[in-house]
């Protein structure tokens, strides 16, 4: 393969980073999502000569991941109501009601902060976002199939839990304050049921003492404060930057790809709402008569997420808290695409949150998640230190092949099985 581009393309990405870097954090849903976006379609203008279009959605910005403050204040909340049931001449209401607050709780993050669900958005204030869109049709004028290039546009609220301290500390105290949490609910439980007294059981003063110290982690577990937030040179600039430089190469290599073969540009807005933006993508372009955007056999998903760290190069396979597994065909051409890059590449899954892989997969369409990320806990990732000088060109060029190489082989394997 010829990899004389390389080097120019590190570059390019680089400089798309270090521009968007200037807009600030970009949370979800917020004013600077916004300019960032309009600002998304006129570089895919200037990159690539295509004209991109916004697609808006709306959104609830802090009703998953971020709201996992809330959890920690809602706790502390029924701790109250459990405190004052203790109290003799104080109504049983009250441990009754610690109790049923914490089962709402733990309703309530099963689905919004585990598995990205909207059932309880409408408890939060809303805004809108916008996924950026580009085509580059297909030369013969016909398609007959589509790989789309995606990556997320919009930045992490700061884990204070990562950003200070010791952030090999943040995993365990976030369990800790999860078990704790499951803790007081179960004897809230045994309270509101039992009704018996604090006399007969002193216990139940002393053990809830310790657990809501406990819960701490989950109430200070991110800040809201705009300016502490991610500017999101990695996560995912990095990412979203070599999405757009792919499909700038393809515009100016045409011979590269078959004539038959569109590809597509994708900029999901608030990956970190919930992958709310790919999830609203599928939603606009999936199962529609006269759309032929999202076509089970006919469509790959090459999700790139967070590129900066040379010796972590990864196959995302799956998010687990969303039980979803990516293709294995796709899971292993990325692999072999990396290995024959040089770059030393494993295969991991998600152990908390998701990417934006997960909505396509759910919909079948064959998608895998490409990243260069340290998986361990560390000051950088989601926290107001994921800046561009953390890392050089390099890195980049390296990933920007790697997709490359994993192109020719979707398209060899895609005339494999003659769809």
């Amino acid at each position: 393969m010829d990899t004389s581009y390389k080097g120019n393309a590190g570059k390019s990405v680089m400089a798309f980073i270090k521009k968007f870097e200037k807009h600030g954090p970009r949370l979800p849903g917020s004013e600077e999502e916004g300019k960032a976006a309009d600002a998304l379609v006129r570089e895919v203008k200037i990159r690539t000569g295509l004209d991109a279009k916004k697609e808006e959605f709306v959104i609830h910005p802090r009703s998953g991941v971020g709201a996992i403050p809330y959890l920690g204040i809602v706790s502390y909340t029924a701790a109250a109501f459990y405190f004052f049931s203790l109290i003799p001449a104080v109504d049983t209401a009250f441990g009754i009601a610690a109790f049923a607050l914490m089962t709402l709780m733990w309703i309530f993050a099963a689905a919004q902060v585990f598995r990205y669900q909207t059932w309880f958005d409408f408890l939060f204030k809303k805004s809108t976002s916008n996924n950026v869109i580009a085509e580059l049709p297909a030369r013969s004028g016909k398609h007959d199939f589509t790989i789309v290039y995606s990556g997320h546009i919009d930045t992490s609220w700061n884990w204070n839990l990562a950003a200070y301290g010791n952030p090999a500390k943040m995993i365990p105290l976030t369990v800790t304050g999860i078990v704790c949490a499951l803790a007081f609910w179960a004897v809230t439980g045994v309270k509101a049921i039992g009704g018996f007294s604090l006399s007969e059981y002193p216990l139940l003063v002393v053990i809830p003492i310790f657990l809501a110290v406990g819960i701490f982690p989950l109430a200070a577990f991110l800040s809201y404060k705009k300016e502490k937030a991610s500017p999101g040179a990695m996560d995912n600039l990095s990412g979203l930057g070599i999405a757009l430089e792919t499909v700038g190469y393809y515009k100016d290599h045409p011979e590269k790809i078959p004539d038959n073969l569109r590809i597509v540009f994708a900029g999901m807005g608030s990956e970190e709402a919930g992958l709310r933006g790919s999830f609203a993508y599928v939603k606009a372009h999936f199962g529609k008569e006269d759309d032929d955007m999202l076509i089970p056999g006919k469509t790959y998903v090459v999700n790139i997420d967070s590129v900066a760290d040379k010796d972590f190069f990864e196959v995302v396979q799956g998010d687990i808290w969303q039980t979803s597994f990516f293709d294995k065909n796709m899971c292993d051409m990325a692999f072999e695409a990396m290995a024959e890059a040089g770059l030393n590449p494993k295969r991991i899954y998600n152990p908390i949150g998701g990417c934006d892989s997960t909505p396509f997969h759910k919909k079948g369409i064959e998608t895998v998640t490409l990243a260069a990320q340290n998986p361990t806990a560390t000051d950088y990732y989601h926290t107001f230190r994921d800046k561009s000088e953390r890392f050089g060109e390099g890195v980049l060029a390296d990933g920007f092949e790697a997709v490359l190489r994993f192109t020719d082989k979707i398209i060899a394997y895609h005339n494999k099985k003659g769809v």
